[in-house]
């Protein structure tokens, strides 16, 4: 059987390769982990966010969310223009191998990967 050349990688970011938790965000507009808690809840935040990483454009779902919790346009608007505070860093010991490993040589994927989803616009 002929080798094929890798062309796709496809990673599991968040809670995998980066700490990532909606918290991290919320816990810079409120202390009180309750009032955080009732808001995630409230909205849906899980459901709506799988929705984004289905392919929903983070402005459609802004918008949409924003219909249905106007009182909580707030705490939406931070998400669209500050999700990256979401993200506090890659999780130790992933992804991570160094040239001597009997696997072979490795990129370090914790930096490379948070460098790029830290680059990435607000819109994204």
């Amino acid at each position: 059987m002929p080798s094929q050349a890798m062309t796709t990688i496809v990673f599991d970011l968040g809670g995998v390769l980066i700490d990532w938790n909606p918290r991290h965000l919320y816990r810079k507009l409120h202390s009180d982990e309750r009032a955080i808690d009732e808001f995630l809840v409230e909205v849906d935040f899980a459901g709506w966010n799988a929705g984004m990483d289905r392919g929903r454009p983070m402005a459609d779902g802004v918008r949409e969310l924003k219909q249905q919790f106007p009182h909580r346009a707030e705490w939406i608007d931070a998400w669209m223009q500050r999700w990256r505070e979401s993200l506090s860093g890659p999780i130790p010991g992933t992804a991570s191998r160094s040239s001597t490993d009997r696997n072979g040589p490795w990129v370090d994927l914790q930096s490379t990967i948070f460098c790029a989803v830290r680059s990435l616009s607000p819109a994204t």
